[in-house]
């Protein structure tokens, strides 16, 4: 996988506005996709959720996330920069990503944004020669591995290799037929905030610095017992998980099971010594049929309102403890302000001396 592909994957993660999966950008999907994965931004930050992040990000937390991500994966340093520069709940409304089943299938990125040409010319990790495809702009590279992006009416930017995108851009004003199994899954999760859709099977173990780690070795062994994953979250108005996961083994589907009644039992734990009451996890219910694992999860929206108040009030505690902490700073000179009650007086015969305040002498 590219440079380029590896960062798109990177945005299709991060985390629209129609109900259902956007059916103009659902239009730009190649017919034979294996998978497409729906982020919906809009709809998330009308939750209680996102409201939360762009508290966060208010605060600071992009900063802190590119210090993060820089740290972890020096390579994308400047590709990095540009993602946490952007404010995804205002520039980018909804992220539709699709590809085939290997790695030299092709693969899409469909947003909805306000971001233009221009806008996109001015980010230095973006940069190309324009040009047209059947009337729609383009912004194109000789560089191997850079991505193409074409800028449809209705602020849809289609982003992938050149000529993924000019197959996407033929068939925009067509109605494109999914595999019927993928199809199904579409219907079932579509309607959720973000879901996946997917018909092939997982091939590639999870690899990195990530996994060198003990726990990170541990969550790619469980991974390498996944076949398939379908699913979809819903942010409100109640938080709402569904995912359909289907294991390669029968074995390895019960091992999946046992690992989310641990991880179930910890979190619960925690939370219980930590005097906060419930995790969130209380109706986690989760089915083993054969290879596969139906799991769900529901919280009510004042369960999570309660949750980041209690949340937001915690950290308005430790910034306050913090302040109260920190050491008196110093007077320009280098010289300690003086003792509450009094103030510092320097003259030529008598040196410098603390004088009481509101006290007779």
């Amino acid at each position: 996988m590219t440079l380029w592909c590896k960062l798109l994957a990177f945005a299709a993660g991060l985390p629209g506005l129609a109900a259902a999966a956007d059916p103009e950008m659902m239009n730009l999907v190649m017919p034979d996709a294996s998978w497409v994965v729906e982020v919906n931004i809009a709809k998330i930050m009308a939750s209680p959720i996102g409201s939360a992040i762009r508290d966060a990000a208010h605060q600071g937390m992009p900063k802190q996330l590119q210090a993060d991500l820089t740290k972890s994966k020096p390579q994308l340093a400047e590709q990095i920069a540009v993602l946490t520069s952007i404010d995804w709940s205002q520039d980018v409304r909804d992220i539709v990503t699709a590809g085939g089943a290997s790695q030299q299938s092709p693969k899409l990125m469909i947003v909805r944004t306000s971001f233009d040409r221009a806008r996109i010319q001015a980010l230095k990790a973006f940069t190309g020669e324009t040009a047209e495809y059947e009337g729609v702009p383009l912004l194109v590279s000789s560089k191997p591995g850079t991505p193409a992006f074409a800028f449809l009416d209705n602020s849809i930017v289609v982003i992938g290799q050149l000529a993924d995108v000019k197959s996407a851009i033929h068939r925009r004003n067509r109605h494109t037929v999914l595999p019927a199994a993928l199809a199904a899954q579409v219907a079932k999760y579509g309607r959720d905030d973000i879901w996946l859709a997917s018909t092939g099977t997982l091939s590639a173990p999870l690899t990195g610095p990530a996994t060198q780690s003990p726990a990170g070795a541990k969550v790619a062994e469980y991974f390498a017992k996944v076949a398939g994953l379908n699913g979809g979250l819903r942010f409100s108005p109640d938080f709402d998980l569904s995912v359909d996961l289907q294991a390669r083994t029968a074995k390895g589907a019960a091992e999946l099971a046992e690992g989310l009644r641990w991880l179930t039992g910890m979190v619960q734990s925690q939370a219980q010594n930590a005097g906060h009451g419930a995790s969130g996890l209380e109706g986690l219910k989760f089915r083993l049929n054969g290879k596969r694992i139906l799991l769900s999860l529901h919280v009510p929206e004042e369960q999570i309102r309660a949750g980041l108040q209690q949340m937001r009030a915690a950290q308005a505690a430790q910034t306050a403890a913090a302040a109260s902490q920190a050491p008196l700073a110093p007077a320009w000179n280098g010289v300690p302000p003086p003792p509450p009650g009094t103030i510092r007086v320097t003259s030529s015969d008598m040196g410098t001396v603390l004088i009481p305040v509101g006290k007779r002498p």
